[in-house]
């Protein structure tokens, strides 16, 4: 209790206070709760009287009474009394301590006493006011948590006027601090009690996030804190409070960094920041959340704490590293990411440090050496945070060359990593190392094939490079050598200008804005020539500039003729290389820019090794790896990277990227991004017509050697550009230019990429080519067209958009806009399906041309009923005496069934759109003579006779047959069109009728007849598809359907591939009309489908019975094993298309999922990737339907086990059945129970190990969720207990135990002990033991059923062996053709 002078004593009274802040007892207290503020003013003022007197006065027990009375109830007082209340205490205080200060001075020590006492009650007022102060604001705090309520009260301690009081207290104690209080507390136990009265309040406000993000506190406190520990030995006990700090309050971490940098950096104190370090070191940490880790240091916050350190003072983490680096065999992965991050904080520090040495150098590299080291961690997370730290190294002025040779091996490595996270790291590692590349001496493009060759030009120059020791005479022969090899000294001028390229730190900052950077750079067009120079057509797959042109052919041809007349022994004479003398200086700047392009060159063919696994990115799961690839990609493209320009091709397909997430709409976004930014943004150092060009160019380009399914992704591309208005009108303008081009001669594959890209434009826009219809008559189906029968078709798929396109809300079948049959587009399409021509092209163009009549004309059918009479005429009435075939054409001169026809052909399907060379150019040429030499015409009927099928040119024929069966699929979709406009307009004329009528009754009737008016007209429809288009005698195409059957059943006598490859197309299209003509020819395509040898014929009716199964799903239903059976195909293509065909029936629910299924699961171990992605896809949406592979697993394990070993390796049926099991489709524990008992069934039929590991391997896949699943396994324990000594059989079993162990916490007190039996009985089995009364019972039932089994296996294999022998019966006896025919 504060009495008399001898009876405070500051430690007791602090004891005392502890006990309770508002229960010490007082003398001469005075009572404060009910006072108005004018009185308590009153008492204030009475005891500032007496310290304005003398500060000495705090001695007396009535003014420390009544001052204690109002720091004791200070939550009563208002803001106006609490503020007095601190200014005159502090204000006395500092008069004391300016008192003591002065005596100190002079060292009075006689007075050193009467100051003691004083300040001892100034130190116990200031203590005991910011432990009010604390509580207050700990518990308003506490308040505010609990209530959590919109607009709570916030808590006025922690306000602006609270924290000018905290302040005023810490910067009195700061002064009283500067002393020498030795003098004064003589004891050390002394002045501890006093030092802990200055630091428990610091302390305190660390745990305070709110107070702790208050930089005027911090600095108090930091500043009290720091000169205890240096001036008053508070080392030990500041780092026992710090360390439980962090360990407890994880807001702490940075203001305890900030403090200890305060320490080091006012007060050059470092010996607390050394300690914590090592104390760190010594830490043991575990990531974990568990309650019995709880009092365990967080390694969450002593990381923060360690890198903020890092950032404040690397030299004090630099000296302590060596301890520091323990952490990295720590437990906690957070700590060693946390170390992982400081090396790369270091690393960046010390490179931009001006010290220098080896010592230096040799820490830096001991840095990356352990970064190097640490992409091996086990978790994932620390990986990446190597990624991430060497992300930040790359951004550096200063490279690292040999570092970086070294990231890119292990980011080529991480691409393969097993964490989606790394491997999305490892690309963007990838595209910075390519951004921010040291070797930008050339303009910084990283062309493979330009920096070998300066490579190669170098090192023959090093070969005939010497040093000359004698200056005079070095310089004489370096003055010849320079004559006579004038060239080479040029060059090493110019290369050895950069010596050290490692050490430029300056790189393009963007790629597009530098020379030679972008590929729009090298451009400059003016007009249409400059558009369609030659140099930028494909070559074949060759870079142009690789090729040697003609004056350099006929040079080295000169140069071989002249070797050829020197004799040998001269020619060696002259080949000798002049030695060539340099200085020492210049040889070394030689060796250097060696080094510099060979590390260029590795470094380029590293990342094309690299390409493989970032394109399957491309096509992953998570989106960020798909963002991140299409990053690298333009970047790569952008510094012309080989191989880049096919990422960015495939990331075309990207564009059908479901949007119906934020990250599926991410990537359709980026992918417009990067397309827009490559090829259709303007560059600003280009004019805007040059501009222009420059755009037309490269959309122009994008078709070439592009297949269907990059045109079709394109087309979507550009039809959102043109929607978006981002194509400018100009550049299709351009586009109309190139395309009508007249005034020469340009690449054919030009003009076709301007009319494919305006074709896709106007998709989204009629009016592209609504006004250009009579430009596209004239260039594309005229004479250019006949001669080019590719743009002809782009021409005609260019046509077909005048028709327009049905809005995405609109509902029913679109009409769009119809022309008549006069319309002069008609009359050029005619010509151009009866042109005279022998080229494969023709089938593509009348395929495109009849779907233009189709889609445009008011009647088709009358005119294609026309064309087909006319060819027919063609095919078979003939002069007697039949000219040469037509010359003129394109392959006119080649016979279909010839070995360079089939060459050709394959070349043809193999790249579907590749450009012709240099030479293969438009000719204005007028084609009015075709007809008069083509000799397939019809001059007089007098001299003309009819021949038999067996005796026309089998070209013409395949070309009447294609049109009869794409004219009967085509008819057929237009009477579908028919009857949906006849309904609608008779149901717009039922409406309107109904307005007029307005009776109920009438209405019912107009409703009742409308109805049957419809079915009438669908009856009527049916009827003509039916028994009319193909068996009315009346019927044009019921006249071909003989002929058909007769050409693909006789495949002997019509031997010819593309004949054979036609008509069975058009048979498959036949049947697609009729039900009643499918039933009839079904069991003829079907026998083609399992004898030809053609891979295209065998595709084309996979397709065909696809469509057929749309149409009449009950008679493809019944032969679908035909279709499965195609899975086995050696041809990739029938295989693919066989899965993707299965896959749309299936999923769509056209075809019942059966047994078979088990053909589709091997497909996933298909040699060929895109197959094993489509079975992959397909099981992936499979699962999301109800129950589907739950009920079909049985069948498919069934299969896959009695599959023979040559067929499926056990390693394939393992990740086959990974695969499958990764999808919960096992929703209730019944299902489960239900598969573990089939399961365990199976081993009873199975005699062969190769079995029994199946089986158990896919028990163990399975998840044991339940008790009642490990109780099926104890129950049927006889039947796989003599198969538990093979290893793989028992290893499953136990991992099935080790399964149901760790998820045993949940489960109840049955499931344990259901699993110890089961392991017991495992154990006892393994042991020797048996089951009482178990074994012998089971192998007794088990030799029984094994003899069952044989029996039943037996029969069936010859039952299978019956139905093999037997194939399916055609219509005639003819065989089918054995020599396979290319695809068309």
């Amino acid at each position: 209790m504060a009495a008399a002078d001898s009876e405070f004593v500051l430690q007791e009274e602090v004891q005392v206070l502890q006990q309770g802040l508002c229960d010490y007892p007082l003398e001469s207290e005075i009572d404060i709760e009910g006072q108005s503020d004018k009185e308590l003013a009153r008492a204030l003022n009475a005891v500032t009287e007496s310290i304005e007197i003398s500060s000495r006065s705090i001695v007396e027990a009535d003014v420390f009474g009544k001052l204690g009375s109002f720091v004791k109830n200070l939550d009563l007082l208002s803001t106006r009394i609490t503020a007095r209340l601190v200014d005159i205490t502090l204000s006395a205080f500092r008069s004391e301590i300016t008192a003591t200060s002065e005596d100190i001075h002079v060292n009075d020590t006689d007075t050193f006493a009467e100051h003691r006492v004083c300040l001892e009650r100034y130190i116990f007022l200031s203590y005991w006011m910011l432990m009010q102060i604390e509580d207050a604001s700990h518990r308003a705090e506490t308040a505010a948590t609990s209530r959590s309520k919109k607009g709570a009260k916030t808590n006025e301690y922690t306000s602006s006027v609270w924290v000018n009081h905290r302040r005023k207290i810490y910067d009195t104690e700061i002064k009283l601090l500067d002393l020498k209080l030795s003098k004064i507390w003589t004891l050390p136990q002394d002045r501890t009690v006093l030092i802990n009265m200055f630091t428990k309040p610091c302390y305190t406000v660390f745990e305070s996030s709110a107070l702790i993000k208050m930089q005027t506190l911090k600095d108090g406190i930091f500043e009290i804190l720091s000169i205890c520990v240096k001036r008053y030995d508070h080392l030990l006990a500041a780092q026992t409070t710090v360390m439980q700090t962090l360990q407890y309050w994880e807001h702490s971490a940075e203001p305890m960094a900030d403090f200890l940098c305060h320490a080091i950096d006012k007060h050059d104190y470092t010996q607390l920041a050394h300690e914590l370090l090592r104390q760190v070191s010594n830490q043991e940490f575990k990531d974990a959340a568990a309650k019995e880790l709880k009092d365990t240091a967080n390694p969450k916050t002593f990381s923060a704490f360690l890198l903020r350190l890092t950032d404040a003072t690397p030299k004090t983490i630099v000296k302590n590293l060596g301890l520091l680096t323990h952490q990295l065999d720590s437990d906690s992965y957070t700590m060693r990411m946390c170390i992982v991050e400081m090396l790369g904080k270091l690393i960046v520090e010390l490179s931009q440090s001006t010290e220098e040495g080896q010592p230096h150098r040799d820490q830096i590299n001991g840095f990356f050496d352990i970064l190097e080291e640490r992409m091996l961690d086990p978790i994932a997370f620390c990986r990446v945070k190597v990624l991430q730290v060497y992300l930040r190294i790359l951004d550096m002025p200063i490279k690292f060359p040999k570092r970086r040779q070294t990231l890119v091996t292990l980011a080529c490595r991480h691409l393969e990593d097993k964490s989606s996270s790394v491997r999305k790291m490892a690309v963007r590692v990838l595209n910075r190392l390519i951004s921010t590349h040291p070797f930008d001496m050339y303009g910084g493009e990283l062309k493979l094939s330009d920096w070998q060759d300066r490579l190669t030009k170098l090192e023959e120059e090093l070969k005939v490079s010497r040093v000359q020791e004698d200056e005079n005479g070095m310089r004489d022969a370096f003055g010849m050598a320079s004559m006579s090899n004038g060239d080479i000294q040029d060059d090493t001028d110019n290369a050895s200008t950069p010596a050290a390229p490692a050490d430029d730190a300056s790189l393009p900052s963007s790629p597009a804005t530098d020379d030679a950077q972008t590929p729009k750079e090298a451009f400059t067009p003016g007009d249409a020539m400059d558009l369609d120079d030659d140099d930028d057509a494909p070559t074949n797959g060759r870079d142009e500039a690789s090729q040697p042109t003609v004056e350099q052919q006929e040079g080295d041809k000169d140069a071989e003729d002249d070797d050829d007349d020197v004799p040998i022994s001269h020619r060696d004479a002259s080949l000798q290389p002049v030695v060539r003398f340099v200085s020492q200086e210049n040889m070394q700047q030689l060796k250097f820019m060696q080094k510099f392009l060979a590390d260029a060159v590795e470094f380029i063919k590293q990342l094309e090794a690299c390409m493989p696994h970032i394109n399957q990115f491309l096509s992953s799961k998570s989106k960020l790896e798909v963002v991140e690839a299409m990053d690298f990609y333009m970047t790569a493209y952008l510094y012309k990277v080989n191989h880049a320009k096919d990422g960015i091709r495939k990331m075309l397909h990207l564009i059908w990227t479901k949007d119906t997430s934020d990250e599926g709409k991410g990537i359709k976004l980026k992918l417009l991004e990067c397309y827009r930014t490559l090829y259709i943004d303007m560059d600003r150092k280009l004019s805007k017509r040059q501009n222009i060009a420059l755009i037309a160019k490269n959309l122009i380009e994008l078709t070439y050697n592009a297949t269907l399914a990059d045109l079709t992704s394109l087309e979507q591309i550009l039809t959102i550009m043109i929607k978006d208005g981002i194509i400018l009108p100009q550049v299709i303008e351009k586009l109309w230019e190139v395309y009508g081009f007249s005034r020469g001669q340009i690449p054919k594959h030009q003009r076709r990429g301007a009319i494919i890209i305006l074709g896709m434009f106007a998709r989204a826009d009629t009016s592209v080519v609504a006004e250009k219809v009579d430009l596209m008559l004239e260039v594309g189906l005229g004479a250019m067209g006949k001669a080019d029968l590719s743009l002809a078709r782009y021409t005609c798929i260019a046509l077909q958009r005048l028709a327009g396109t049905k809005n995405d809300q609109a509902r029913g079948v679109y009409e769009g806009r119809r022309f008549p049959m006069t319309h002069a587009m008609f009359g050029k399409l005619r010509a151009m399906i009866e042109v005279p021509t022998t080229s494969m092209d023709w089938f593509g163009m009348c395929e495109q041309a009849l779907n233009t009549v189709y889609g445009l004309g008011e009647r088709p059918d009358q005119l294609c009923g026309d064309m087909i009479k006319t060819k027919t005429k063609l095919v078979f009435i003939q002069p007697d005496a039949p000219p040469a075939p037509p010359s003129g054409s394109e392959n006119g001169n080649q016979d279909p069934s010839s070995p360079q026809h089939e060459q050709d052909q394959a070349q043809e399907q193999e790249q579907p759109l590749q450009g012709g060379d240099d030479m293969d150019v438009d000719q204005d040429t007028n084609m009015t003579g075709d007809a008069s030499a083509s000799g397939n015409s019809v001059s007089d009927s007098s001299t003309s006779r009819p021949i038999y099928l067996s005796e026309q040119s089998p070209f013409l024929l395949s070309q009447l047959v294609f049109m009869v069966g794409h004219v009967a699929i085509k008819q057929t979709v237009y009477l579908e069109l028919l009857e949906a406009v006849w309904k609608r307009k008779k149901t717009d004329s039922d409406k309107e009728k109904l307005k007029n009528a307005g009776a109920d009754e009438a209405a019912d009737e107009l409703e009742q007849v409308g109805g049957s008016a419809e079915d009438d007209i669908g009856d009527a429809i049916l009827r003509i598809r039916e028994h009319e288009i193909l068996f009315s005698p009346h019927a044009l195409l019921a006249k071909f359907g003989p002929m058909l059957t007769e050409i693909c059943a006789r495949n002997r006598v019509y031997s010819d591939r593309t004949l054979q490859a036609m008509a069975t197309l058009s048979l498959g299209k036949f049947m697609c009309v009729s039900s009643e003509f499918c039933e009839r020819h079904l069991r003829l395509l079907l026998t083609i489908l399992e004898k030809s040898k053609d891979a295209t014929i065998r595709s084309n009716i996979v397709i065909a019975l696809g469509d057929m199964a749309v149409c009449f799903s009950t008679l493809i239903d019944d032969n679908i094993s035909f279709l499965y059976n195609r899975l086995g195909d050696e041809d990739n293509l029938v295989k693919k298309n066989t899965v993707m065909v299965l896959t749309h029936l299936i999923l769509n629910g056209m075809v019942k999922v059966k047994g078979q299924i088990s053909e589709m699961a091997k497909c996933l171990e298909d040699a060929d990737h895109r197959i094993a992605d489509l079975a992959k896809l397909f099981f992936t949406e499979l699962a999301t339907k109800d129950n589907a592979i739950y009920n079909n697993l049985p069948d498919i394990i069934s299969n896959l086990t009695s599959t023979p070993a040559d067929q499926l390796s056990e390693e394939g049926f393992h990740r086959i059945m990974k695969f499958i099991f990764s999808f919960d489709f096992v929703e209730k524990g019944k299902q489960a129970e239900n598969i573990v008992e089939k399961m365990c069934q199976r081993f009873k039929t199975r005699q062969d190990e190769r079995g029994w590991r199946d089986i158990a391997y896919c028990l163990s896949l399975l998840p044991m969720k339940s008790e009642k699943s490990f109780r099926k396994l104890v129950d049927n324990f006889p039947l796989y207990q003599d198969k538990l000594h093979e290893e793989s059989v028992h290893k499953s079993f136990t991992e099935i135990i080790s399964k149901g162990r760790a998820a045993q916490k949940l489960q109840k007190a049955d499931y344990k002990a259901v699993i110890d039996e089961l392991e017991s009985k495992i154990e006892s089995v393994l042991n020797g033991g048996n089951e009482p009364g178990e074994q012998g019972d089971s192998n007794m039932d088990g030799a029984a059923d094994d003899d069952a089994t044989q029996q039943e296996d037996t029969q069936e294999q010859e039952d299978a062996d019956n139905a093999a022998a037997a194939p399916p019966q055609t219509q005639n006896d003819s065989s089918i053709p054995l020599d396979p025919m290319d695809e068309d």
